[in-house]
């Protein structure tokens, strides 16, 4: 796989500040850990929905308008309306070593993680009309999607509250990044079916594509317009979580916050 080698890497550079460091801070003290997470942007709904719906419909619009006026050259556009719904999914798992400068009953820490992110966001159903000058219409159902599937890398700092408790909460914040080659490599897709109204006949029509956002960025420079891809995917988290300790090495963690959406994570860690 092509990131075996970068995961490999960073479980080695982790390895070494385990051996090392202690040599350097006698109070210091490691914890290592793996979560799993789930991901969404549905708290955001209605916004989304709005905001989807705008950008969205001037890209259907006119593709609807282009498949009646294939066959009607003559016929305009009259009125249009359509609805949108919004949903999102995706999963989030990770590596992560952290470092208590103060020793095991320390409140602050510092982490390094390495994720791997899914993120899928989605119009499931878009239903729209068109009422065309002659008094015939167009009605079509759509929907869309746009998966992407970072690797990023990550650092954190955290403050544990109260943390010679067996029980208690901590606040993570921190920051990270992806490479641009996940943008380049995220699909969109869309597919569409609708009919024609016409003097008491209908006729239907459909279309559907995937593409890479790599391949729509070349087919629109080739067609002179401007496509712009960041060469970077950054990450802001912000979490709130409870930490129960199991034995004296072994904790569980589980939080929620803020990871480009919000996040739900559980995870296993241990101290040493």
């Amino acid at each position: 796989m092509k990131y075996c080698k970068t995961i490999r890497l960073v479980i080695v550079l982790s390895m070494l500040l385990f051996f090392f460091a202690p040599r350097l801070q006698g109070q210091g003290k490691f914890e290592f850990g793996f979560h799993y997470s789930r991901w969404s942007l549905n708290i955001i709904k209605g916004f989304v929905e709005d905001a989807l719906g705008d950008s969205m419909e001037s890209t259907f619009r006119d593709d609807f308008l282009a498949d009646i006026q294939q066959d009607y050259p003559g016929l305009s556009e009259e009125s249009y309306e359509q609805d949108v719904s919004f949903d999102s999914s995706g999963s989030n798992f990770g590596f992560e070593a952290r470092w208590y400068p103060a020793g095991r009953h320390g409140s602050f820490s510092l982490g390094l993680s390495v994720e791997k992110t899914s993120m899928e966001i989605s119009i499931p159903e878009l239903s729209a009309r068109m009422d065309m000058d002659d008094g015939s219409y167009y009605e079509a159902d759509a929907n869309a999607s746009f998966i992407i599937n970072p690797l990023s890398f990550h650092l954190s700092f955290r403050w544990d509250i109260i943390p010679s408790s067996p029980v208690h909460p901590y606040l993570t914040f921190g920051l990270g990044a992806a490479t641009g080659t996940a943008l380049d490599e995220a699909e969109f897709s869309y597919a569409y079916s609708g009919t024609y109204y016409i003097g008491g006949d209908s006729e239907s029509y459909a279309d559907s594509e995937t593409k890479t956002l790599a391949e729509l960025k070349e087919e629109m420079e080739d067609d002179g317009e401007d496509f712009f891809l960041p060469g970077f995917i950054p990450f802001i988290q912000i979490n709130l979580g409870l930490k129960a300790e199991i034995t004296d090495n072994l904790h569980l963690l589980v939080d929620a916050g803020i990871w480009d959406g919000l996040l739900l994570r559980g995870g296993i860690a241990f101290r040493f």
